[in-house]
């Protein structure tokens, strides 16, 4: 299925950081399309339903990856340029899309 177009706004926090949790619904990550701001930290957490191949995120074009485990469940980074970017497993199996905002 096509990434929603819609997508989910992450929550900004009292100290600035954008948060977002990433979880595994309809056999693809939920939410599929997240919208961010550009220059203000993203904490992207990934919830226990994330399993296997799902567990290894990448966002190619921002050089961002993160192996989630048991023990570390957040992704930490701060998008710095405008655009909508392909985040995805490490096989590609599930993906969506990462709109970061002026």
């Amino acid at each position: 299925a096509a990434p929603s177009t819609a997508g989910v706004a992450a929550v900004v926090g009292a100290d600035g950081v954008q948060r977002i949790t990433l979880a595994f619904g309809r056999f693809n990550y939920t939410p599929d399309t997240i919208r961010v701001r550009r220059g203000i930290p993203v904490e992207l957490t990934a919830d226990r339903s994330l399993a296997g191949c799902f567990q290894s995120f990448v966002i190619s074009d921002l050089n961002v990856w993160k192996q989630f485990t048991e023990t570390d469940r957040t992704l930490a980074f701060t998008p710095n340029r405008t655009g909508t970017f392909r985040f995805s497993c490490a096989m590609g199996m599930g993906s969506g899309r990462l709109v970061v905002e002026g």
